[in-house]
């Protein structure tokens, strides 16, 4: 592709990619179109600090302010960043799925300051509550991380239903409970607008949307900088009442976890849970870890019973801890999980 240099080129190249206008894709060098993929990124540090992702040269700014687009030898014109926000950007990619998810996670998970934005279920379900939108599918996850791998229980159910829920006797009434026995690592949804199908997009727990079919560039952008503006709300409140309360997050699960097996991960710093943790206190239903979250090293200490936790962030540690932790854990062991600060549901 060229070296695109506006704003409004970038645009034109993402729209030319939803109407699959080969015409209008030759014109930014491109043979064929791939699905637009964003990724929401939760940031505590400045832009200047951090080079573009491996291998896909350098960041250039666009003419709009905060806009920026890779620009190298390699796939230049396929990363763009909007970095609007103080705490939550959007990378948006039109690198083919799997290049593009292993060149995001090798980035943030190699840059001291980003984490994934960790989206909680009724972040997920957002989407139900605006006029037009529609759900038409979702994936239910349980991983049985803890358990060694002869032994272990997994289930996932990554189901579309579009309109059946109305048309199958029971179905609904399976995924309801489901819902709230599973953790929600996927939702699916659609925008209807006159009639026709103007957005269809899949939304996933780790802060990834996948643009199915779209009508409008616009229109799509919208959509993903209002759950980037939800999150990065959730990540400014939950930081001031932490601040103003000085207390813990409370962590809900619905599925009794290994104490034993979570003590032997965390201690190792390894896995997604982005923990480094030394036990300190154990009974035969509660352990006690105080330790450093990888995303900043900032200290956390965590208390954690047979189906809860409560997590403390002291001083200016990032809160996205809370996030992540109910997202992995949910996803590998814990179940539906909810967050709480005083009673108070968090990133909601």
């Amino acid at each position: 592709m060229p070296h695109l240099q506006t704003f409004a080129e970038m645009k034109n190249l993402l729209q030319a990619g939803f109407e699959g206008n080969e015409e209008s894709l030759s014109r930014f060098g491109a043979t064929y179109s791939t699905q637009l993929k964003a990724y929401l990124i939760e940031s505590n540090i400045s832009l200047t600090d951090f080079p573009c992702p491996d291998e896909y040269g350098r960041w250039k700014k666009l003419d709009a302010e905060h806009w920026h687009v890779n620009d190298g030898s390699h796939s230049p014109g396929s990363l763009f960043l909007d970095s609007t926000r103080k705490r939550v950007w959007i990378l948006y990619s039109l690198l083919d799925a799997n290049e593009s998810d292993a060149a995001i996670s090798k980035w943030i998970e190699g840059i001291n300051g980003l984490d994934r934005c960790w989206l909680s279920r009724n972040q997920l379900l957002y989407f139900g509550q605006v006029e037009s939108w529609k759900e038409k599918g979702i994936g239910l996850k349980f991983s049985d991380g803890l358990t060694p791998e002869e032994n272990a229980g997994n289930f996932s159910l990554k189901a579309w239903y579009g309109g059946a829920t109305r048309q199958l006797q029971g179905l609904e009434d399976v995924l309801t409970l489901a819902k709230e026995k599973f953790a929600i690592y996927s939702t699916r949804w659609q925008k209807i607008s006159g009639g026709s199908v103007a957005i269809s997009a899949e939304w996933y727990s780790n802060g990834k949307v996948t643009i199915n079919r779209a009508v409008d560039v616009d229109e799509v952008m919208l959509s993903i900088s209002d759950i980037a503006n939800r999150y990065e709300d959730a990540i400014l409140e939950a930081t001031k009442i932490r601040d103003n309360k000085m207390g813990a997050f409370e962590l809900d699960f619905t599925q009794t976890i290994d104490l034993d097996a979570f003590a032997q991960t965390v201690s190792m710093g390894r896995g997604t849970m982005n923990l480094w943790l030394v036990e300190t206190e154990s009974e035969s239903d509660f352990k006690r870890f105080r330790g450093v979250d990888l995303h900043t090293w900032d200290r956390v200490f965590l208390d954690v019973g047979p189906d809860y936790a409560y997590l403390t962030v002291p001083g200016k540690g990032c809160v996205n801890a809370a996030p992540r932790i109910a997202t992995v854990q949910g996803e590998d062991n814990a179940g539906k999980t909810s967050i709480y600060f005083d009673g108070v549901e968090m990133f909601a």
